[in-house]
């Protein structure tokens, strides 16, 4: 219901702001308006000026609407990705953790594993390997 009241108005005074000039530039007395071109000129300074103040007003909101979303930035965004930091540098620590308890261990067997597996063909071998062959 308040979006339609807001679209009406809004409209109503659209109208106003583009027909209101009109009509009060050619409800003046004939003897005091001047010729055609003289009427168009006021018009055209008149809808200059109220293009003027539209834009000094939008400017304005553009640049209260940059500082309203610059400190939604630094009171939502920056404490989440603090957060999200916070999350990687625990990730990097157990990932750390887990490297060193876990993985050299079995990496350590594996290859001694290797080794003793290497050593045992070594000794089992009957003949010289051969150059060339």
């Amino acid at each position: 219901m308040l979006r339609w009241v807001i679209i009406v108005l809004a409209v109503v005074l659209g109208l106003i702001v583009l027909l209101l000039p009109i009509f009060l530039l050619f409800a003046q007395p004939q003897d005091q308006r001047g010729t055609w071109l003289v009427a168009v000129r006021d018009l055209s300074i008149i809808y200059a000026s109220l293009f003027m103040c539209v834009g000094a007003i939008l400017f304005t909101v553009v640049t209260v609407i940059i500082g309203y979303i610059a400190l939604l930035l630094r009171d939502h965004i920056v404490p989440a990705l603090e957060k999200a930091d916070d999350t990687l540098q625990t990730v990097k620590g157990t990932t750390t953790f887990v490297s060193e308890s876990v993985v050299s261990p079995i990496i350590k067997v594996a290859g001694a594993a290797a080794a003793a597996k290497a050593m045992a063909q070594t000794l089992t071998r009957r003949k010289p390997p051969q150059a060339g062959k």
